[in-house]
């Protein structure tokens, strides 16, 4: 079941950030991101913003106070939330294959919001993926980690 075009229209910003070269991804952190998409990724991905921002590492008191003064947030603070943003970005462009299971194309980004706070097996008790979210190195293993569990004959894990 592949996904419809509805899925990708609503969610487009995600797919232009996967879509999107390095060179125009790194132009975007160097700017700054609005700190509005922290909020849009907690909603989408149905996790608290409170909490998304702690996963990303993201100071919730200068976050709010950028909101408020509508501030971009800085170079480092626009990473991970890029970040994530790609994976929503690789969840919704890997439901356009027709291999993808039914409750994933049902609702891409709740399931990657259910899938990033469930532990992993391999983990060892260690976690789960969100909690890798607030460094580079941690960022790098979470988006193989998504990819494996979207490839063909690899169950989901939620």
């Amino acid at each position: 079941m592949a996904v419809s075009s509805d899925i990708t229209v609503k969610y487009a910003a995600y797919v232009a950030v996967i879509q999107a070269t390095t060179e125009e991804r790194i132009d975007r952190i160097r700017r700054g991101l609005p700190p509005a998409l922290v909020g849009q990724l907690a909603s989408d991905l149905r996790i608290p913003d409170h909490n998304l921002a702690l996963y990303l590492g993201l100071n919730r008191a200068n976050l709010r106070r950028r909101m408020a003064d509508e501030e971009r947030l800085s170079p480092q603070e626009s990473e991970a939330p890029l970040a994530m943003a790609s994976l929503a970005g690789s969840v919704v462009m890997a439901c356009r294959q027709s291999s993808v299971e039914r409750g994933i194309v049902a609702d891409p980004l709740g399931w990657l919001g259910r899938w990033l706070r469930t532990p992993l097996p391999g983990l060892d008790g260690r976690g789960a993926p969100i909690q890798y979210m607030d460094v580079v190195e941690g960022r790098a293993v979470v988006a193989t980690w998504l990819a494996a569990a979207l490839s063909p004959g690899c169950p989901p894990s939620v």
